[in-house]
């Protein structure tokens, strides 16, 4: 093939009309000082003026034409060192240059990542940076590592929220907030791209209130990311499990598996105290339950994603957990009775969806999830008083639920957006008890029930980015709600306004109004026998909680965050207990207050020192209010200042070695009657990366000196308990984990070098 040759020059010529210039004359040497062919000098005033350039000639000599009084010279060339000099004569000298080193496999630009980052009112945290400076077990750790977020018994909550949602990568899902935490702690935090956290959720995510949307990461185009772990834990029994990831993108398609098998044994002891007051009698009840279960636990993840073309994007994907028999044994002992229950479980849970994105703002779904639970009893009791009971029965639950949505967004001329959608839920909730044998008991009998629950919302808004940082969100959903003979008509209006004056403040305002409907769990009627003395009761009529938040945040230099909030919830309602008047029974019930209110204030400072610490200081101050005039026989209206100050600290020992340290102090809080009294834990860790960081093994103990039991206290209204849960809290844990793949696939290129103008001399070789 014949080549075509391409004739390329380079003259700039600026001339003066002045006779006070003269010509200026150079050259251009390597460090052997061998003429350079071929590099580029330009010529400017101290003050950037541009006034000529010119190319150096075979022998490395140049010349430009003005002379002036002051100049500086910049001069470049493909295989050296731009450099640049100062002048005052005509003779700028000789002008040596450094040789690029052109062996560069790998490319390092180094800088702080921002700690957060703000996007029309979210607040958006990279997981990568989180976990490079903290040591996280799973996607799970990472998050309750966010500033604000913590976990209470398994639950996560948000300061400033209460409660907070979790859902993944934009949509709410039929799963629970339970089954999604689950999820989480069998999920590399290598997957999860970004946490964003928001206070007022948009419409279009189907969750008001506040929530934490978790972005699952992508491999690269033709890529494959693949990780495998293992794992063993200790608190007080062994447990242990793997861990098998894999991310592929190739052309069009991407797939995301993950699969985790593992064994679990833990040991939870609560000690009850209780002066129940019957029949003008105090009986002085003291007891040690001890829970032991164990069983082995299925996690799968599988989604499919497809690139129809640029503007649309289709995905399905799976979600299953699956138990066989579970097996568990509680042994109470005290002065009132010895009993021993044993338990086998078995649960099933299927979760399927699709998901369809278009070029014209258009989002479809579909989401369905089917659970079924079976759980055995056989609760053998013997009385101080020489009485026995026998209670063998069997629990069955049978879940369905189906969920569909659509949203629809269009541009608007001068930056607005409307954005509008619809949502349906359908819920199919079945629960049995059927007792086999009993004996002692009398006022037990089997029982059904089925509840069938409906949501319908749509939803209509506004978005408007204005051109000196402000940005506007104004929404309203309607939605209609029924289970059994509740139904009900509701309106709930959201408002977010963002100011970022320049990079370094921002400023962000939250008004929104939500609904937190109670779990399937809870709309159930039937009374579980825990022991002889403890029940666990759920009552038909059990209302949805109606929230309205106010909260305001600032940000400075993408660090430190100021956030005020207020949070008031009618209706609310919780779990606690009480001590039956008919009856020697503690009684656990979830029902509704009339409200609960808080408000507050928390800061957020992280810092640095040096490059060996990373740390983190959080503190919280909050006025809660609880109020109730029908719980039970005994109304309150209760208020109280609590504060929480939580610390991170990660030390870096070279590129590959690091160690956490965590401390948390929480005071004593109110929840109904009950106070929990102040804990403080410690948290510790290490890692170690190798094998150029494509393996990693970690060893952690969470809760150091085993201080981090839940203990509650109950002084009102004649009712007298002391609970004190959750013993053997330390845990002691090893994790190892091995990385491959990723790589993207090389093309090497042929060169015809005979199309080049020229060849310049090179001082060493470059292959």
């Amino acid at each position: 093939m014949k080549c075509k040759k391409i004739i390329a020059g380079l003259f700039i010529y600026v001339g003066f009309a002045s006779s006070v210039f003269s010509q200026t004359t150079g050259k251009i040497v390597d460090a052997n000082q061998h003429p350079v062919e071929g590099a580029t000098i330009v010529m400017q005033l101290p003050d950037s003026t541009y006034l000529g350039a010119t190319i150096s000639a075979a022998d490395g000599t140049f010349t430009l034409e003005p002379e002036p009084e002051n100049y500086q010279l910049i001069i470049q060339h493909l295989l050296y060192k731009t450099r640049q000099v100062k002048g005052q004569a005509r003779d700028a000298g000789v002008i040596t240059l450094e040789s690029k080193d052109y062996n560069l496999e790998e490319v390092v630009i180094e800088g702080e990542r921002p700690f957060v980052t703000v996007e029309q009112g979210k607040l958006n945290y990279d997981i990568s940076a989180i976990s490079e400076k903290h040591i996280v077990n799973n996607a799970y750790e990472a998050i309750c590592k966010l500033p604000g977020v913590q976990d209470r018994n398994g639950k996560l909550s948000l300061v400033g929220a209460k409660d907070v949602t979790v859902i993944l990568n934009g949509k709410a899902s039929t799963l629970t907030q339970e089954q999604l935490i689950e999820m989480l702690k069998n999920t590399s935090a290598s997957q999860v791209q970004t946490a964003e956290v928001m206070y007022n959720t948009p419409p279009e995510y189907h969750v008001r209130g506040a929530a934490i949307n978790i972005v699952t990461a992508k491999a690269d185009d033709n890529t494959i990311q693949s990780e495998l772990s293992t794992s063993y834990s200790n608190q007080y029994f062994s447990s242990y499990s793997g861990n098998v990831n894999f991310l592929m993108t190739k052309g069009k398609s991407s797939l995301n598996v993950s699969y985790n098998p593992g064994y679990s044994h833990i040991m939870t002891v609560m000690d009850l105290a209780s002066q129940h007051t019957y029949d003008g009698k105090v009986y002085d009840i003291t007891q040690t339950q001890k829970i032991n279960t164990k069983g082995w636990k299925h996690n799968i993840y599988a989604e499919y994603g497809y690139q129809i073309n640029e503007d649309n994007e289709l995905s399905v994907g799976y979600n299953g957990a699956l138990s066989d028999n579970g097996k568990g044994t509680i042994d109470v002992n005290g002065n009132f009775q010895n009993s021993h229950n044993d338990k086998l479980q078995d649960s099933r849970l299927h979760n399927v969806f699709a998901r369809y994105s278009s070029g014209f703002g258009l989002d479809l779904g579909v989401d369905y999830t089917d659970y079924t639970m079976n759980d055995k009893n056989r609760l053998e009791s013997k009385l101080t008083d020489n009485t026995r009971q026998l209670l063998d029965y069997t629990s069955d639950q049978k879940i369905r639920k189906f969920s569909v949505y659509a949203d629809q967004s269009h541009a608007l001329a001068n930056d607005w957006t409307l954005k509008y959608g619809v949502r349906y839920d359908y819920t199919d909730n079945k629960n049995a008890q059927f007792f086999n044998q009993t004996e002692g008991k009398d006022d037990v009998g089997n029982s059904s029930s089925r509840l069938y629950e409906q949501i319908t919302n749509f939803y209509g808004g506004f978005d408007k980015e204005f051109e000196n940082g402000l940005s506007l969100s104004l929404s309203a959903t309607g939605e209609y709600y029924s289970i059994g003979n509740y139904h009900k008509w509701a309106v709930y209006p959201q408002a977010s306004l963002t100011y970022s004056p320049s990079e370094k403040h921002t400023f962000m305002l939250g008004v929104s109004s939500e609904k937190d409907y109670p779990t399937y769990w809870d709309m159930q009627t039937s009374t579980t026998y825990m022991n002889a003395y403890e029940e666990l009761q759920t009552i038909e009529g059990l209302r949805p909680a109606n929230v309205y938040s106010v909260n305001a945040n600032y940000l400075f230099l993408q660090k430190y965050m100021l956030s005020l909030f207020y949070e008031r919830t009618n209706d609310y309602f919780t779990m606690d207990m009480y001590q039956a008047k008919d009856r020697l029974a503690l009684v656990y019930r979830t029902q509704n207050w009339d409200y609960y209110q808080s408000f507050g204030m928390s800061a957020n400072v992280p810092f640095n020192i040096g490059e060996w610490l990373s740390s983190q200081v959080n503190a919280t101050v909050v006025n809660d209010r609880n109020r109730c005039d029908n719980f039970w026989d005994i109304p309150f209206d209760r208020k109280k200042w609590a504060c929480m100050l939580a610390m991170q600290n990660h030390f870096s020992v070279g590129s590959n070695l690091g160690f956490d340290l965590d401390a948390m102090y929480r005071s004593s809080m109110i929840s109904g009657i009950s106070d929990t009294k102040p804990v403080f834990t410690v948290n510790v860790g290490a890692q170690w990366n190798f094998l150029k960081d494509k393996a990693s093994l970690s060893l952690n103990c969470a809760d150091l000196f085993d201080t981090m039991r839940m203990k509650v206290r109950n002084r009102y209204a004649g009712q007298h308990i002391d609970l004190n849960m959750g013993q053997y809290s330390r845990t002691v844990s090893v994790k190892f984990v091995y990385r491959f793949g990723g790589s993207i696939s090389k093309e090497k290129k042929e060169v015809d070098s005979s199309c080049l103008l020229y060849t310049s001399p090179s001082p060493r070789d470059t292959r």
